[in-house]
């Protein structure tokens, strides 16, 4: 008796402290296609053009892994900005940015240009965009 009853608290104890782990919130994509626009939180976003797709192609060795480079119109609060992010290598020099629009309690990053190419689709407005939209803590 006395020792199922001791098997019983550790079984009930590891519970309890397996629940102290809080989640963490997924993040939730969202595909643009070429010109079209999409509204997050009240933020609308444009997805304009693919000024550059060099990503080196799946089944293909290349030498620089490449990069994708969009452009993309960003509008909040009547204020409409147009942002340039880039995926994947970068130049020197040059800085990796894939934020679109931050405030104090989101953020909106640029996530991947898909589709990603292959040695027979390489046409650059071929692709969509996709978003995430990350909760901050406060």
């Amino acid at each position: 008796m006395k020792n199922s009853l001791l098997a019983i608290i550790i079984l009930f104890s590891s519970f309890a402290f397996g629940q102290e782990d809080s989640a963490e919130t997924p993040k939730i994509g969202v595909k643009i296609p070429i010109g079209q626009a999409i509204v997050i939180k009240g933020v609308s976003i444009k997805f304009l053009e693919v000024i550059e797709d060099s990503r080196c192609p799946t089944g293909v060795q290349c030498i620089w892994a490449g990069r994708a480079i969009v452009k993309a119109a960003v509008t909040s609060n009547g204020k409409t900005e147009e942002k340039t992010l880039t995926f994947g290598e970068t130049k020197p020099g040059e800085e990796k940015n894939t934020n679109l629009y931050n405030s104090k309690e989101f953020a909106i990053n640029g996530l991947t240009l898909n589709p990603y190419p292959t040695s027979e689709n390489t046409g650059k407005d071929k692709g969509y965009f996709l978003l995430v939209c990350e909760e901050k803590n406060n």
